[in-house]
Parts: structure tokens; sequence; C-alpha cells
């Protein structure tokens, strides 16, 4: 009987508990919401949805002029990379002078440019000296040498010693190969993508009683913040082998051999149109939404078209830092953190802006985290017991993979970015880094994008005769649009 009446007081304390935490990971804190106090309404997305199809934000303003350089671009194939070449030949570098690094084709937009595609795996360095010492034609080969290196594995689920080497090997061995190659091929200016998430200090959700809200639940982040110093206060493997890589692309500047290096650290959540849906805004379009608790979480978001222009913008910084400007900072050899030019969001507001303006369904049902942060770590300890254990059981994968208390540290915490040192001029240090995408414009051009596509996919069915015969019989194509893409 005691036994019993045990067994019930300690149940009701479990659940009494997990309500706690449950409610503090869905309390945000007033004065958390005071830094981003606006929220997007339905008549200011409909109204920067037409705006952009009828009057689009002139990107091309905002592009560094040309340099006349011959550009290796590493990672060419990504979202940020792939802008990264669009807008080299937006600014009307040569395409013979373009050459994309990566182990899957560019677009076919890309490719139609005459822009160079080398596959390559980077994590073997004669691969990358191999694609790196493709001769190049001849009107081109005596131009100077920039790399950008924008490849990297992006795994936020993870955050154990025992998973690093599926991170490390391409964000840190890759990294250095890049960097190693680039240096024998005589590249004078290397820009590489870092991340912001660098910076995030690993929250602690299993808060005390006497807490309402988890340690850690709110960063102000800048590029004087104290970094994370120990694996277990970064969120997870990921930002641990960015910051590696970061400090190991940094501390190869040096102005004397005129080998120049710097990082941009895209704040957290990387937007925007490519061939790729691993945006997060790509995902919820292709999925349909998704179950969440994150509505009232904020955080940056940043546009890869914002952040290619502020690798090219970095560019010509370095360039510009010759001995007859003296004048000018020198800026080599650091990291500069960029969000795109308002003030951080809530995922409520993506969440408002996806159904409103999508031509196919985008659902997000609420739910409570708490059950399945508790299900992270049994997740978490599958994998751990399948790694190191019993190899013979099979692997943890999809979007069960991505359910490890890893994620919870990156998506459930509010992240204020702040970017003004990027935005400063070149006289001050800075970049003179202006976005010319808010977040509501870069994800309305987004969503156009993807409503385009529909409308493309819809008339190629239509266009299809409804009814054919054939020896085998009768064919019938329905005219509507699929459910995911």
């Amino acid at each position: 009987m005691a036994f019993g009446l045990l067994a019930v007081c300690l149940l009701a304390a479990v659940i009494f508990y997990l309500y706690h935490v449950n409610r503090g990971m869905l309390q945000v804190p007033e004065e958390t919401r005071l830094l981003s106090p606006h929220r997007w309404t339905i008549d200011e997305i409909n109204a920067a949805y037409k705006k952009t199809v009828e009057n689009p934000v002139d990107v091309s303003k905002s592009i560094p002029p040309k340099q006349q350089r011959r550009y290796i671009v590493v990672g060419g194939s990504g979202l940020v990379g792939n802008w990264i070449v669009l807008h080299l030949l937006t600014r009307g570098e040569d395409p013979a002078a373009i050459r994309i690094l990566d182990l899957t084709q560019p677009n076919r937009k890309t490719m139609d440019h005459g822009v160079t595609y080398v596959k390559t795996n980077i994590t073997d360095e004669i691969s990358v000296s191999s694609a790196f010492n493709q001769e190049w034609p001849g009107e081109v080969a005596h131009l100077p040498l920039t790399v950008f290196h924008t490849a990297a594995v992006i795994r936020p689920a993870e955050r154990l010693k025992m998973f690093l080497p599926l991170c490390s090997n391409v964000n840190v061995n890759g990294a250095k190969n890049v960097l190693n190659v680039a240096k024998k091929a005589g590249a004078s200016c290397l820009i590489a993508t870092s991340s912001g998430s660098v910076a995030i200090h690993r929250p602690k959700f299993w808060l005390p009683p006497w807490r309402k809200t988890p340690y850690q639940f709110t960063q102000v982040l800048s590029d004087s913040s104290p970094l994370p110093k120990d694996h277990s206060e970064f969120f997870g493997n990921y930002p641990v082998t960015k910051i590696e890589a970061e400090r190991m692309i940094c501390a190869a500047d040096d102005a004397g051999s005129n080998f120049r290096t710097g990082c941009i650290r895209p704040a957290n959540g990387v937007y925007g149109i490519g061939e790729t849906t691993a945006t997060i805004t790509g995902t919820y379009l292709r999925n349909g939404g998704s179950p969440t608790w994150m509505n009232g979480i904020i955080q940056n978001f940043v546009n890869a078209e914002n952040v290619s222009i502020a690798h090219l913008l970095y560019e010509q910084r370095l360039i510009e830092q010759t001995p007859s400007r003296p004048h000018l900072p020198n800026i080599g050899g650091q990291a500069f953190t960029v969000t795109d030019p308002n003030p951080a969001v809530t995922f409520g507001d993506v969440y408002l802006l996806l159904p409103t303006l999508a031509k196919s369904p985008v659902k997000f049902p609420t739910i409570n985290p708490a059950p399945l942060f508790v299900l992270a770590h049994f997740i978490e300890l599958y994998a751990v017991i399948q790694h190191r254990f019993l190899p013979w059981l099979p692997k943890v994968t999809g979007d069960l993979a991505q359910m490890q208390p890893a994620l919870f540290g990156v998506s459930t915490v509010n992240t204020i970015f702040d970017d003004s040192r990027a935005r400063k001029s070149p006289e001050e240090g800075g970049l003179g880094y202006h976005a010319p995408l808010t977040t509501l414009d870069g994800m309305c051009k987004e969503i156009y994008e993807w409503n385009c596509s529909l409308e493309k996919k819809t008339a190629a069915v239509e266009d299809k005769p409804p009814v054919s015969v054939s020896a085998e019989g009768v064919d019938v194509n329905m005219a509507v649009p699929p459910k995911k893409l």
C-alpha cells in the first residue's frame, strides 16, 4: 500500500515537473518580446507580396562592382554558393573566369551562363588540388584568384563527441584542404562561410522548480559576444566544427604574402530561392508545414542573397587594403555576423506568412515540446547504442534522426543577432554591409517563386491530353497540382 502510494506520488511529481519544463519552453519573457515587439499582420504580408510581384527589390544595386578576377566557388551548387556565382555574373565577371567545385552539379540556370563545373570531394585533398589546377582559358589565366568556400555539412541534431566526425570530416578537414590548396594555387583572397550559431550557448531546459524560463533561453549575440569554450557549451557538433574551421581560416590571413582571408557568419536561419530545399522555409513549403511549439520563439533570419553580398563586400574590402591605402583599418582574418536589415521575427510570423501566401497547403498545428524533448533523449540514447555497441541495429534516419536534444538547443532559443559591425563603413573597420532584402521581402520572394513553379507544373499537367488510348488500355491524366513537390 505504502509502495503504491509512493509510486503515485513520484509519477505525479514527474508529471508536474514536465509540465513546468513545458511551460518554460513555451513562455517568452516580456523583456525578450520587447526586443522584437512588432508582429506581421495579414494586410502587411499581402502588401509585401504585391510589391514583390509588381515592384521587386533590385538586389543588383547592392552588389559590389566588378573586380576582374578569377573565382573558385567551393560549394557553388548550394544555396549561398550559387547566389555568389549568380551575383558575380550579374556584376559582369567573365563566366570563363568562374569555376564551381561541388559534389553535385549546379542548376541549369547557372550552367547556361557558361560557368565551369568540376565535381570535387573536398574531403580528399587530391580531388581539391586537381580541381584547382585545371587549366584556365588563356584570356583569364593571368587574373588574380579569389576563393569563396561555402561548402559544409549541416547536422544540427548531434551533440556528442562520438558523432563529431560526421561533421568535422567536411567542415574541418574539407576546409583545411581548400585552404592549403588555395595557398598553393596562388589565391590572394579566401572568404569562407561560417555560421552565426557558433556564438549560441547551449540552453538548459531541465530548469529548477523556482525558475520560469531555461538558462540561456534568450541570447543577444554580436561579433564581440564571448563564444562557448567547452564542447558541452555549444548547442551541438555543427557549431563546434564551424568555429574550428573559422579560426583556422582567419589565422591564415597574411598581408605580407598577399593571402587575405576572412569569414562571414550568417545569422542562424538562412533561407532563399535555390534548388535546395534544405532551408527552413523551403522545408516547410515542401512538407506542407509542420507540427510546432515555436510560435513565440524570436530569431533573426538572413536571406541567401544578403549573405552572398556580404561575401562579395568582404572580398572588396580586402582587395582595397593595399599599402597605397593605409587609412583603411586592416580587417583581414576576422569574422563578421550578418542578418537581414530588420529586427528579429518570431516563428509565428513565418507561420502566418506561409499559409497566407503559398498556393499549396501549409499548416502548423501546435504541440507541446516537453514530451518530444523527452523522446529526443531516447532517440539519442538509441543512436549511441547503435553506434557504439550494436552496429547491426538499423540507424536512425530521416526526420526521426533530427529529433535529438541538440535540435532544441538551436530552435527553441531566442537568438537576437547584432550585425552593426558589418554595417560600419570601411573607414570604421566594417564591410559597408547594407542588405537589400528584409525578411518579409525575402520570404515573399521565395514564396512567389514557389507559387510560380506550382503554376508551371499545373499547366504542364493540364496541357497533356486528358485521355489517351493505347494498345495497353486507357490512361487518364488528372489536371491537379501535386500535394508535395
